[in-house]
């Protein structure tokens, strides 16, 4: 998103005036700025009647556009366009710090220590104190049951939320849930779709369900038909939430357009899935294309109540909105559409939902004028912190703790929120924050930055790549040894088939910075078509000299460049096993710790060990398996485990995991230190890339 250079002074001008920011403001103005935050909401349908074309008539137009709504756009990007020369770290902590809602997870952790406490948890915690979500006539004839279904989920904020909200509101009500979402698992997901944190997921196993594919991904037409038939199999569904996004840094100015097929997928999925009078909540960001249109429309005629909200704890600066619908028509109102919707479901729709002439002028006025809202509030809230970024004083800083104080008092007041009572949280233990892969900084620099990188030599993109790795904090140095003696042993294999993937695309077990800066630097070189091999030839028949002249020292080499195959893994460690002699130290060279499975085979096998040793050297890792003691049952897994991998392979499908999540994540210590190891082959990687392209 290029823009002039004069833009960003005009921006601060055209909003100095009506920035209330820059007065000393009286306590009435800051009641009015608190009251305003909690009213960011606009009335789409309330009982009015629309109705859809055919099926047949669907999809049958090019994509069409709004006059209006493209004005609308165009104004708000020439806004966000004064923010590509920013530092994205230094403005999101500018813009975090004068967030007005800064201090309602503070308050509501000291006081009520809700369980998976976040800033999804507060908007949806909102948005149910705000709307009559739970339709308790249906409920009441469904035998107080209530089940809810939560699409894009990850973390699981929105399931404790609700949770939170039916114990302390409804505690008569007997609730289920099932929530899908891009499995943690499943390490062939892009990281910039990926939310992996499991902590609540993974003592919540059962309510999980990742598809037929086990990749979690709804927008599988595969998965969307087998969720559909699991849940058949249960009572009605009252309640579908849709929390999903994608990351959008790279193409501000589009993020409406990129993610229209997953808003699509997540639409279809509830029309699929609701009951007559169930509710629906949807997070969209901007209503300016034609299909976000079509789709705001398609749930118009469905639904009796549609509504569009910013709640106060959505970050004031971005375009998130969530369209709240309630009172949907039935099964059998939609059924006939279905079909036609599904049809465009795996590769999203490439035509127009419905024709321009299909959509009242009435209803587009309405979404015109919508739009201009909160295109409005985002601006102004947008200009007051590039002002403030560039000029404060401790007078309006002051001004703005007494805002996040009163809207911190105000969000406790207007949800009701009362503390839970002991045993009524979801999972096992409360979770208030911190994760085992979980980095603040995003080290992208500024949009202006990123977009000049990509005109860079290959050469010179790689070297910025690898001055943006040394700007990632460790804590553990290269020369570290590092030495494990498990104890924990699972008394059962968990074993997960799921599709094949042959790159790691995220991973729990390395920094998420890190690992997009490798995945950069392997599409560099193949679009080079230069393939490196490492560790190098020569770097392994040098330590495989010096091991294999140790008495009852074995080697076993892998190398971090070939692509990930899951079978070659298995196949390579249970061959190895099989023809151990006991007392022989076992070493491996290039193995990998970016996997679920590849640490807990390591795992595994470890246990027939008397100790594993892991030494960060110029092949990456060398780790040490130290006596191998013959241990039956680690065999009798490794010949399950081998013959599931078989089983697998003519299914054309991998395996993903072997061990429960819950005896790994409290058994394999392993798994907390692996960030920190990867980050060191990452870095011989690097440098060995850099000597050998150099080189030649």
């Amino acid at each position: 998103m290029e823009t002039k250079g004069h833009n960003l002074e005009k921006q601060q001008i055209l909003f100095t005036d009506s920035s209330s920011m820059h007065k000393n403001q009286s306590q009435d103005e800051h009641v009015v700025m608190c009251n305003n935050l909690f009213d960011k909401r606009f009335e789409i349908v309330n009982d009015e009647s629309y109705s859809m074309p055919e099926p047949a008539m669907m999809f049958k137009d090019s994509l069409w556009a709004i006059d209006e709504l493209q004005q609308i756009k165009s104004e708000l990007n020439n806004v966000k366009n004064c923010l590509n020369s920013y530092d994205i770290d230094k403005w999101q902590l500018h813009t975090r710090l004068r967030n007005s809602a800064k201090n309602v997870i503070t308050r509501l952790k000291t006081c009520f220590q809700p369980e998976l406490l976040t800033q999804a948890w507060c908007k949806f915690y909102e948005i149910l104190s705000s709307f009559p979500l739970i339709p308790a006539r249906y409920i009441h004839h469904n035998d107080n049951y209530f089940k809810s279904v939560h699409l894009c989920e990850a973390p699981g904020a929105f399931v404790t939320s609700l949770n939170h909200w039916l114990k302390t509101n409804v505690p008569d009500i007997k609730w289920d849930w099932l929530a899908m979402t891009l499995n943690p698992y499943y390490e062939g997901n892009s990281a910039s779709v990926m939310v992996d944190d499991d902590r609540f997921i993974r003592h919540t196993l059962e309510h999980w369900y990742f598809g037929e594919d086990n990749t979690g991904n709804l927008m599988n037409l595969k998965n969307l038909n087998e969720l559909t038939k699991l849940l058949e199999l249960h009572c009605d569904i009252f309640l579908v939430t849709a929390d999903g996004s994608i990351d959008c840094t790279d193409v501000p100015a589009e993020q409406e357009s990129v993610l229209i097929h997953l808003h699509f997928c997540e639409t279809v999925a509830a029309l699929h899935l609701l009951a007559a009078g169930g509710s629906f909540v949807l997070k969209i960001f901007t209503i300016f294309e034609c299909n976000t249109v079509c789709l705001l429309y398609l749930l118009s005629c469905c639904f009796s109540h549609v509504s569009v909200i910013k709640p106060a704890t959505s970050k004031e600066g971005n375009s998130e909105t969530y369209v709240v619908c309630m009172n949907f028509k039935g099964p059998t109102f939609i059924s006939s559409y279905l079909d036609k919707l599904k049809e465009h479901y795996e590769y999203g729709p490439k035509r127009a939902i419905f024709s321009k002439h299909d959509i009242p002028r009435i209803f587009v006025e309405k979404v015109i004028e919508c739009s201009e809202f909160f295109k409005s509030q985002q601006c102004l809230v947008i200009a007051n912190n590039i002002i403030t970024f560039n000029f404060d004083n401790p007078k309006m800083l002051q001004d703005v703790r007494q805002i996040q104080c009163m809207v911190a008092d105000k969000y406790i007041r207007n949800c009701n929120i009362k503390k839970l009572e002991a045993g009524q949280i979801v999972g096992n233990a409360t979770i208030f924050g911190g994760t085992i892969n979980q980095y603040r900084k995003s080290l992208q620099g500024s949009y202006n930055d990123r977009c000049e990188k990509q005109h860079l030599s290959p050469l010179d993109q790689i070297e910025s790549f690898y001055n943006d790795f040394n700007k990632i904090e460790i804590h553990i140095s290269s020369d570290q040894v590092i030495k494990y003696k498990f104890t924990e042993f699972p008394e059962e294999l968990q074993i997960r088939f799921g599709k094949v993937f042959y790159r790691i695309g995220t991973s729990k077990f390395c920094n998420k910075i890190a690992l997009k800066i490798k995945n950069g630097v392997d599409d560099i070189l193949i679009k080079m078509n230069f393939k490196i091999q490492f560790p190098s030839i020569e770097n392994i028949e040098k330590l495989k000299a010096e091991i294999l002249c140790i008495p009852r020292h074995e080697v076993l080499i892998f190398k971090y460049t070939d692509i990930y195959d899951s079978h070659r893994i298995i196949i390579e460690i249970y061959d190895t096993l099989q023809k151990l002699d006991i007392g022989t130290t076992l070493v491996l060279v290039g193995y990998s710790l970016l996997t679920h499975l590849s640490i807990e085979l390591l795992y595994l096998i470890s246990c027939a060990f008397n100790s594993l040793v892991i030494t960060i050297c110029d092949v990456g890792l060398k780790i040490m398996l130290y006596h191998y003691n013959y241990n039956p049952k680690v065999l009798k897994f490794l010949n399950e485990i081998n013959a599931a991998s078989s089983e697998a392979r003519k299914q054309e499908k991998a395996i993903l995991k072997i061990i429960s999540p819950s005896i790994f994540y409290e058994g394999c210590y392993l798994c907390y230190s692996a960030e920190y190891l990867n980050y060191w082959i990452i870095k011989r990687y690097f440098h060995h890339v850099l000597d050998t392209l150099k080189k030649s």
